[in-house]
C-alpha cells in the first residue's frame, strides 16, 4: 500500500457523489412539481379562465374539482427532496460504514480471534487505503514475524528432540556392554585368570572413557546452540594467514595446500573464532579420508566468505551427501569409535550462526569437497555504531 488514505479523504469520497445524486435528484423533483403544478392550472383555466389558482378559489367562492391535488403538486417537493437528500446521504454513510470501517474491523477481529487460538496459518488481507487498512497491512506483517518464529522455534524443538532420541540411543550401547561385562564377572567370580579380569577391565574402561568424551561432546553441542557470535573487524589477509598456518600443522607440510583468491586488505566482519573451528573441524574430517592430499581455497566477497576444504579420498556416496550434516550420522565403513557424527553438524550449526550455510558435494575428479559459507557484511548495529 505505496499511499494510506485518511478516513476523512475516504468519507469524502463517498461523500461527493451523493451531494451530485442530491443536486440531480432535487432538481428532478422541483422540476417535477412544476410541471404536475402548471398542468393541473392548465386543465381548470379551461373551465374557469383563470390563470391565477388562489384567485379562481377566492373569487369563485368554491374549490375546483380535485383541488387536493394541486395542493400535493405545490407541497410534496418540501417533504420529498429532505427525504431524498437523507437517503442518499444515508446510502453514503451506510457504504463508507461497511466497506471502510466495519470490513477490516471485521478482519481485525477475526485475526486475533485466530491468534489467540494459536491459528498462524491465515492471511489478514484488506482492500481498504484507510488508517485501518493500514492497520491491517501491519497486523499481516505481525503475523508473518509470529508464523516465522513459532516455525523455527518449531524446528528448534524438533532438532533438539532428535538431538536426545539420537543421544539416548547412542548412549544404549557402550551401557549396554558395561551391563555384559559386569555380569561376565559376576558369572565367573573367582574363576577368572587375572589376565582375563584385566583384559576385562581394560575394555571396560575403554567404554567408560567412551561415555565420558561422549557427554562432553554434546554438553559442548549445546553449550554451541546457544553461542552468540562474537563479530569484529579482520582483514581477509589475517584469516588466510591463520588458515595456511592451523592446516599445516593439523594435517602436515606435505599433505596440506593452499590457495586464496581475494584483496588481502579486504576487511570482513565475522567471528574469528567460529570460523576457525569450522575450518579446523573441516580439515579434520578431510584428513580422516584423504589420501595424500587436503585442499584449502578461501575467496571473499562483499557479503561473503567462502572457505572450501577437499580431499583425494573416495568422496561422499550418495547417502552421505544427504545426510553427513545431521547429528550423529557416520559412513556405513566408518568403523572409527572416536567418531560420533557430530562434526559436520556442528560445522553447519556454527556457520548458520556467522549467517552463511555449509554445501557438502563431490569433486569432479573424485574425493569429498565441502564449502562453508559466512556473512562478512557489516550489520546494522555496526553501522549505527
Amino acid at each position: 500500500m505505496d499511499k494510506i488514505k485518511s478516513l476523512r479523504s475516504s468519507f469524502i469520497r463517498y461523500l461527493l457523489p451523493c451531494l451530485a445524486l442530491c443536486i440531480i435528484g432535487g432538481m428532478l423533483i422541483e422540476g417535477l412539481s412544476i410541471y404536475l403544478q402548471d398542468w393541473y392550472k392548465a386543465k381548470y383555466e379551461t373551465i374557469y379562465s383563470y390563470s391565477d389558482m388562489a384567485a379562481l378559489i377566492s373569487e369563485s367562492g368554491k374549490d375546483p374539482d380535485n383541488i387536493w391535488i394541486y395542493y400535493i403538486f405545490c407541497y410534496a417537493r418540501i417533504i420529498l427532496i429532505p427525504l431524498w437528500a437523507a437517503a442518499c446521504l444515508w446510502f453514503a454513510a451506510s457504504g463508507f460504514y461497511r466497506r471502510e470501517i466495519k470490513k477490516p474491523v471485521d478482519t481485525l477481529t477475526k485475526a486475533s480471534e485466530k491468534i489467540l487460538g494459536d491459528d498462524l496459518d491465515f492471511k489478514v488481507e484488506s482492500d481498504s487505503e484507510n488508517e485501518l487498512g493500514k492497520l491491517c497491512v501491519s497486523f499481516e506483517e505481525m503475523r508473518k514475524n509470529l508464523y516465522s518464529s513459532n516455525y523455527k522455534l518449531w524446528k528448534s524443538l524438533e532438532e533438539r528432540k532428535r538431538l536426545n532420541s539420537a543421544f539416548s540411543h547412542d548412549l544404549r550401547t557402550p551401557i549396554t556392554v558395561l551391563k555384559g561385562y559386569m555380569e561376565l564377572i559376576e558369572q565367573f567370580n573367582g574363576k577368572l585368570s587375572p589376565e582375563k579380569q584385566a583384559d576385562i577391565l581394560s575394555k571396560m574402561s575403554g567404554q567408560i572413557e567412551r561415555l565420558g568424551n561422549y557427554t562432553d561432546k554434546m554438553s559442548s553441542l549445546h553449550k554451541l546452540e546457544d553461542i552468540i557470535p562474537d563479530v569484529n573487524d579482520i582483514t581477509f589477509g589475517k584469516i588466510c594467514t591463520q588458515l595456511e598456518e592451523n592446516g599445516r600443522l593439523l594435517c602436515g607440510e606435505d599433505k596440506f595446500s593452499f590457495a586464496s583468491y581475494g584483496e588481502n586488505g579486504t576487511v570482513v566482519y565475522t567471528d574469528m573464532e567460529l570460523v576457525m573451528q569450522v575450518f579446523l573441524n573441516l580439515a579434520s574430517n578431510a584428513l580422516r579420508y584423504a589420501g595424500s592430499r587436503v585442499e584449502c581455497t578461501a575467496t571473499v566477497s562483499e557479503e561473503e566468505m567462502e572457505i572450501i576444504i577437499s580431499d583425494d579420498g573416495k568422496g561422499f556416496s550418495d547417502e552421505a551427501i544427504r545426510k553427513a550434516w545431521q547429528p550423529f550420522y557416520r559412513a556405513g565403513n566408518d568403523n572409527d569409535k572416536e567418531h560420533f557424527g557430530l562434526g559436520l553438524y556442528i560445522c553447519k550449526l556454527l556457520c548458520r550462526k556467522n549467517g552463511g550455510d555449509i554445501v557438502i558435494e563431490n569433486n569432479e575428479n573424485g574425493g569429498g569437497k565441502v564449502t562453508a559459507k559466512f556473512s562478512v557484511k557489516k550489520s546494522e548495529n555496526q553501522i549505527n555504531n
